[in-house]
């Protein structure tokens, strides 16, 4: 006989899907890629005659500086007093840290930690000077010792993985247990699954606020306690999200409860009533929604297209796999095929949703192995072929169940099938808990593939002078310039100085000027940030005695 309660689970399917659609019609906006700063002034590797009243760094998008997003340091390592960062009230880019002293000649670090739209965490370094008198420090080991020590204490960020499992899995268990419920018959077993899955919902959830305010800040773990961290988690679209979510899933443990039946009420008949049905599906699409908003989809752009199909992929994966998890919490193999016949609508959608996402997020599948994040979605990938592929075996063995010739024969046949069925399905549901957990993982890399290196080399000669020149990794960022001078003929003496600017074609941007030491006989490293990709002018000028100089110049193409 035909399963009559399908078209009821496709029903619920639509609405959970329009509402999701509806939600997220009225609350996206467009984003743009991760934060990265764009500019600074002072600039980096900028050479002042005086003291900066104000620290500016203007980045790509909305950020939120943390508790002491912005902090400056001097040569020696020693961190020198200024206002807290706050965004400018005329540009939600830009950050601003005022109440700079006056300083003294050499060299100073600024390092920054913000938050991005989508919750991830930017940070990063750079060093001007002012007057004379930093350029026997160590620039590159200075920063590097700087952000180390700006980085959360370990385990947090191995927390907060932990956390995004717990909440992944606590939804999709829940919510599952709602679509499924009025098709599967044992309703106590389901409705065990669905407060359960609550229950691990609001763990996760909480405990992702509670560490974000601790990794955000690059702090310990006490700071997830800590009042303060939790507004600044709370001025994030994430520490929303994660709040809405908090909420919205009371709301479901209200609606179980409401649920629940008196002696002189039928349970199934309460649970099949419109407003119940309407009310878990469009709650159920928020909980859906506060995923997406937050996630890597939410920074891109169009945001409202990005986070429409990222929710639509997680209901597809509620519907799909989740389905997996009500019908073995329900011990009830009599719906696997209404089971099947949903799988088959959820599984080409998770699978569609899915590359749409790669492409968009990641750029293609070309580049997937060139970051973490797609290294973890290939895992992902190869684990969900998995499940499909066991779905497809438990369909043959409920389609190719042999006709038994009496009851006796039907009834041990019906067994095996179904111990063979509880197996696969087993087997399935582990896979499916692995599939979460790389979600979980890759959640929290970044999509965005990092420029492979443009070392640029070129031997220039001038009289009796050869500079050899070569810039790593020649991309925007931080870049190293090595110079070697060698004469034409004879032994060369050492010079009397050494001095690098490197010029870019905007005239809006001023010639950044380049740290140089002396590493060894002739051998000159040049260190220094540059934030625009493009063709640069490296201008190197030598002096071999007080009373000549002479000038080299190249172009250096940047990439982004």
């Amino acid at each position: 006989m035909r399963d009559c309660r399908v078209p009821s689970v496709r029903r619920r399917v639509a609405v959970v899907a329009l509402a999701a659609l509806a939600v997220i019609g009225f609350g996206a906006s467009p984003a743009s890629a991760h934060a990265s700063l764009d500019s600074s002034d002072p600039s980096p590797s900028a050479v002042l005659d005086s003291a900066p009243s104000e620290i500016f760094l203007d980045f790509n998008e909305p950020v939120t500086p943390q508790d002491g997003a912005v902090e400056l340091v001097d040569q020696t390592g020693a961190a020198v007093p200024i206002d807290d960062a706050v965004v400018s009230p005329d540009d939600p880019t830009v950050v601003v840290a005022g109440g700079v002293p006056d300083l003294a000649d050499g060299l100073y670090v600024v390092a920054w930690r913000v938050v991005s739209s989508d919750g991830h965490v930017a940070q990063g370094a750079f060093t001007f000077e002012v007057g004379v008198g930093g350029a026997s420090v160590d620039a590159g080991a200075l920063v590097g010792d700087i952000l180390s020590g700006r980085s959360a204490a370990s385990g947090i960020g191995l927390g907060l993985d932990i956390a995004r499992f717990l909440a992944y899995f606590g939804a999709i268990a829940a919510l599952s247990g709602l679509a499924f419920l009025g098709a599967l018959a044992n309703v106590r077993a389901v409705r065990r699954l669905i407060g359960g899955g609550l229950v691990v919902l609001v763990i996760g959830s909480l405990a992702h606020f509670l560490l974000q305010g601790s990794f955000s800040a690059g702090g310990s773990w006490s700071d997830a306690f800590d009042s303060n961290a939790w507004s600044n988690v709370l001025d994030t679209r994430l520490g929303q999200s994660l709040i809405v979510r908090l909420v919205l899933a009371c709301l479901l443990v209200v609606l179980m409860l409401g649920s629940a039946p008196t002696p002189d009420d039928d349970r199934r008949a309460r649970l099949t009533t419109s407003w119940w049905r309407s009310s878990t599906a469009l709650v159920g699409a928020g909980v859906v929604v506060t995923f997406s908003a937050a996630s890597h989809a939410s920074a891109s752009s169009p945001a409202g297209v990005a986070v429409a199909v990222d929710a639509l992929h997680m209901s597809a994966i509620v519907l799909w796999v989740g389905g997996l998890f009500a019908v073995v919490a329900a011990r009830n193999l009599d719906v696997v095929p209404t089971l099947s016949r949903v799988s088959t609508i959820a599984m080409p959608l998770a699978v569609a949703t899915g590359v749409w996402q790669t492409w968009h997020l990641g750029g293609g599948l070309t580049q997937l192995s060139d970051t973490e994040w797609g290294r973890w979605l290939l895992v992902k990938v190869a684990l969900a072929v998995v499940v499909i592929t066991l779905g497809f075996v438990a369909r043959l063995v409920i389609s190719h169940a042999a006709e038994p010739t009496d009851a006796e024969q039907l009834a041990a046949d019906d067994e095996r099938r179904r111990r063979g069925l509880r197996r696969l399905m087993a087997v399935e549901v582990a896979v499916a808990v692995l599939v979460l957990g790389a979600t979980a993982t890759l959640v929290a890399e970044s999509p965005e593939v990092q420029a492979a290196p443009n070392i640029f080399s070129s031997q220039l000669i001038q009289g009796d002078l050869i500079a050899d020149i070569t810039v790593t990794p020649g991309n925007v960022g931080s870049n190293e310039i090595h110079v070697s001078l060698s004469p034409s003929g004879g032994t060369l003496q050492r010079m009397e100085s050494v001095t690098m600017r490197m010029t870019y074609p905007d005239p809006s941007l001023p010639p950044v000027a380049v740290q140089v030491t002396e590493s060894g006989p002739n051998h000159y490293i040049g260190r220094v940030a540059l934030l625009s990709a493009g063709t640069w002018t490296l201008e190197v000028l030598v002096q071999p005695d007080p009373s000549r100089s002479i000038r080299f110049a190249t172009d250096v193409p940047i990439t982004g």
